[in-house]
């Protein structure tokens, strides 16, 4: 999955571009499902030693 970041006006945009089938499958199946999208920042001894964002998806079940 090919990632691109874009920083400008104040605003973030990350494009996640698929290669293959499977990355395929994985961003159609995202249209159907709940973000949740989280960041975490790791400062050890005051310098940054991990960042990561993280997408969480949960599926959408239907309403009773």
């Amino acid at each position: 999955m090919k990632t691109k970041v874009i920083i400008e006006n104040g605003k973030i945009q990350i494009e996640l571009t698929p290669e293959n089938d499977y990355e395929i499958d994985v961003l159609e199946k995202g249209e159907k499902y709940y973000k949740e999208i989280t960041f975490h920042i790791d400062y050890g001894y005051g310098n940054p030693t991990k960042h990561k964002a993280i997408i969480y998806l949960k599926e959408k079940l239907p309403r009773p």
